[in-house]
């Protein structure tokens, strides 16, 4: 009977995720094997020599190479690129060279995760937002448990409110008052000239202005004088009436579009905020939702994709620059329970973490980064609790091979003997594929908890 020791893992593709799980796996003593390009090689080989870790040389277009790879000799094959489309392609070559051997695919996009699930078995689809997601969520709700509600308002910083009426309309607003006071002027001039009350030139001049035609005005009766007054009255009720419909007009599509244009102000108190309505974020943002927290998300494009979803379900968001203090004001941060800084970029969280912590609000802030010595000294030099996506996508592939491979190996004598089934070049038929519940027989090495490792710029939580 073969021993763990016996089929060693291997992994293809060599960014920040891929370098995280070699390094945990080696540091756990499961064998491991890396694919190497001569580009990777370049990179990566001096590294991969000095921890002893065994490499097998493929060529720059390494799906061509699956044959000499022998997959059937591994326990299992993690496909770590952070490309999705190469990613597919290689796990389906992969299943035509060896039907049985378990397969990691990292894959962002939920369509082609749930094709590959029903179409193409022994294969598990991970992505960084999925492995990360309900981490953060899960340490949210940690947070929000130890910390007390607040009962007295922090003393905000007083800021001139921005307007709420555009420029263009107070241009028409400044018009229109404009030509509303001429009616007066043109009353009294009515009044001295033909002799009448003031409430009876009032009146005319209001017909003039609203009713009175050009040519009326133009070839009426009565002196030069009067004839231009009703002229100029004319001119002023067609401009009174083009400033009416402006703003009306103003007004129906900054009601109708100021959800998607805008942000409104978030009413909530000991809320959660998210910064970042990427693949991170928008899951959090939803996880937490299901289980029934406030929670608003700030995102700097308003045209991302994750933003209409959200706010469909009842998610507040708020587009905006969230190193800006109106941003902040407008997501209500200061008054919130829990901020997390889930943006692709280290600096954006950094900057929002010390941005809330130099107010001294006492709000405690989750940032995310990838830079594994910037959340070391975050977490020792600092009140903010640093989240590393490579760490915890490293620690949940190395988890899921390691019950795959041992998996295999208890049943490896009956996949041998079992034949496998035909498949046509170019269709990927196959029963849906569930994760086998992991029993506590298994032989698992396991896993201790993440550690910051690796820094990548990650593609799946661009925003």
């Amino acid at each position: 009977m073969p021993t763990v020791g016996d089929l060693p893992i291997l992994v293809i593709g060599l960014d920040p995720v891929g370098q995280a799980i070699v390094h945990r796996l080696h540091a756990l003593r499961v064998p491991v094997r890396v694919a190497l390009s001569p580009s990777e090689r370049a990179r990566h080989g001096a590294v991969l020599d000095t921890l002893g870790v065994e490499t097998l040389e493929v060529s720059e277009i390494w799906q061509n190479d699956f044959a000499k790879l022998e997959l059937s000799r591994h326990g299992a094959v993690v496909l770590a690129g952070d490309d999705d489309a190469e990613n597919v392609d290689a796990c389906l070559v992969a299943r035509r060279c060896c039907g049985e051997v378990p397969i990691a695919v990292r894959v962002s996009d939920q369509t082609l995760v749930r094709f590959l699930r029903m179409t193409v078995p022994h294969v598990d689809a991970y992505s960084m937002g999925s492995t990360t997601a309900p981490v953060a969520a899960e340490l949210a709700m940690q947070i929000l448990a130890k910390r007390a509600p607040v009962t007295q308002d922090p003393a905000l910083p007083k800021r001139a409110r921005p307007s709420q009426v555009s420029r263009a309309s107070q241009l028409l607003l400044s018009l229109l008052l404009a030509c509303m006071l001429l009616v007066p002027v043109i009353a009294i001039a009515y009044q001295r000239f033909l002799q009448l009350t003031f409430l009876r030139a009032f009146v005319l001049a209001w017909r003039n202005l609203l009713a009175s035609g050009l040519e009326d005005t133009v070839l009426g009766h009565g002196p030069p004088s009067m004839r231009a007054a009703s002229f100029v009255l004319s001119i002023a009720g067609r401009v009174i009436l083009a400033c009416l419909t402006g703003l009306v007009v103003d007004w129906l599509i900054t009601r109708r579009f100021a959800p998607l244009l805008a942000s409104m102000p978030v009413k909530l108190r000991d809320h959660v905020v998210v910064f970042g309505a990427g693949n991170v974020g928008a899951r959090v943002a939803e996880l937490l939702h299901k289980r029934k927290i406030a929670v608003a998300v700030v995102e700097s494009s308003g045209t991302l994709r994750n933003v209409q979803r959200l706010r469909s379900r009842g998610i507040p968001v708020v587009v905006g620059d969230a190193t800006v203090d109106e941003t902040l004001d407008l997501a209500n941060a200061w008054r919130a329970g829990l901020c997390l800084a889930l943006t692709n970029s280290d600096a954006v969280n950094l900057h929002v973490g010390l941005q809330l912590a130099d107010r001294k609000f006492g709000v405690p802030v989750v940032v995310r980064l990838l830079s594994p010595e910037l959340s070391a000294l975050v977490a020792d030099q600092s009140a903010m609790t640093p989240v590393s996506p490579v760490a915890e996508t490293a620690s949940h592939v190395c988890r899921t091979v390691t019950h795959m491979r041992a998996d295999r190996l208890k049943h490896r004598d009956d996949a041998v003997q079992m034949a496998e089934p035909v498949r046509n070049t170019g269709r990927y038929a196959g029963a849906e594929f569930e994760p086998a519940p992991i029993g506590a027989e298994s032989a698992v090495v396991e896993v201790p908890a993440a550690a910051s490792t690796g820094e990548e710029t990650d593609a799946e939580t661009r925003i």
